[in-house]
C-alpha cells in the first residue's frame, strides 16, 4: 500500500478513537493528548506530537512528549496554592500530616529525564519493533502505560523517602528522654559541683560543730599538741557516763525485785 494512503488511513482511525483528543495540524502532523490516571486529584496529561516521514511506516515516525497545558476543566493549583494564610505559620507536625495525605498532589514529571529520556527511550524501541505497520495507537497505549508506572514510581519513591525522615525525625524526638547515662565518675562530678554549689562544705561544719558543741576532734586535738588533757578529760566524762548507767540499770533490778516479792 502507498505510504501516504496509510498515513491518511491511519489518521482517519485515530479521529474516531480520540474524537476529542486529537489535535490535526496537517496531513502529516498531528498531536495527540493523553490523560493519565494516577492517585492524584489533579488531571496529569501529556502531548504526544507526531509527524509523518514520507516514507512511513516503513520508517520510524518523528516523536516528541511535551506536558499538557491544562484545560478550563482541570484544576492543576498546588495543593497548598488554595490554603488560607495562616496554613503558613502551622506546626511542622501539621504540615507532615498534610504532606503525607496529598503526596500524589506533589508528584511532577521532570520534561528532561522523565520525558525525553525515560518515555521516548521506550517509544523509540516500541517503533522499531513495529516498522511496516501502522503503530500510532500502540505507541499511544505503551506511552500512556509507562507514563502511569513512572508517575507511581515517583510517588513510592517520595513516599519512602518521607518515611525515612519520619523514621529520623521520631529518633530525634526521642534522644530528648534518653538523658546522659550516668557514671561513676560522671555522678562524683555532679556531687562534688553541686556540694560547692550550695556551699556544702560550710553546712557541714556548722552540724558538725553543733553536734559536737564546740568540742575539738581527735584529729584536731592531735594537731595542737592537747591531747593529754583533752584525753583526761575524755577519760572522767566516759567514766562518768559508765557510772550513770550502772546506777541507772541498779535502780532497774531494784525495782524488778521488789515487783517480784509483791506478787
Amino acid at each position: 500500500m502507498d505510504p501516504i494512503e496509510e498515513q491518511s488511513q491511519e489518521i482517519e482511525v485515530l479521529q474516531s478513537i480520540y474524537p476529542d483528543e486529537l489535535t490535526i495540524i496537517d496531513n502529516t502532523n498531528f498531536i495527540i493528548r493523553i490523560d493519565l490516571d494516577t492517585p492524584s486529584e489533579r488531571n496529569h496529561s501529556l502531548n504526544l506530537h507526531v509527524k509523518y516521514p514520507p516514507n512511513y511506516p516503513e520508517v520510524i515516525p518523528q516523536l516528541s512528549i511535551e506536558i499538557a497545558e491544562p484545560t478550563n476543566g482541570d484544576n492543576n493549583s498546588d495543593y497548598y496554592e488554595d490554603e488560607d494564610e495562616e496554613d503558613d505559620e502551622e506546626d511542622n507536625d501539621d504540615d507532615d500530616i498534610k504532606l503525607a495525605l496529598n503526596m500524589a498532589e506533589t508528584i511532577e514529571f521532570d520534561s528532561k529525564i522523565d520525558l525525553n529520556d525515560k518515555l521516548m527511550n521506550k517509544l523509540l524501541k516500541e517503533s522499531e519493533l513495529n516498522l511496516g505497520i501502522p503503530m500510532i495507537f500502540n505507541l499511544i497505549t505503551i506511552l500512556k502505560e509507562e507514563s502511569e508506572n513512572l508517575f507511581n514510581e515517583k510517588l513510592i519513591l517520595k513516599q519512602n523517602q518521607f518515611n525515612q525522615q519520619q523514621k529520623i525525625k521520631e529518633l530525634n524526638e526521642q534522644k530528648k528522654f534518653h538523658g546522659i547515662k550516668v557514671t561513676e565518675k560522671s555522678w562524683l562530678n555532679w556531687r562534688n559541683k553541686f556540694r560547692k554549689e550550695m556551699n556544702y562544705e560550710l553546712y557541714d561544719k556548722q552540724r558538725f560543730e553543733i553536734m559536737h558543741k564546740g568540742k575539738l576532734t581527735g584529729k584536731q586535738i592531735f594537731e595542737k599538741g592537747l591531747a593529754n588533757d583533752e584525753t583526761e578529760e575524755i577519760e572522767q566524762e566516759i567514766k562518768q557516763e559508765i557510772k550513770q548507767d550502772k546506777d541507772k540499770n541498779k535502780d532497774k533490778d531494784k525495782d524488778i525485785v521488789e515487783g517480784i516479792k509483791r506478787l
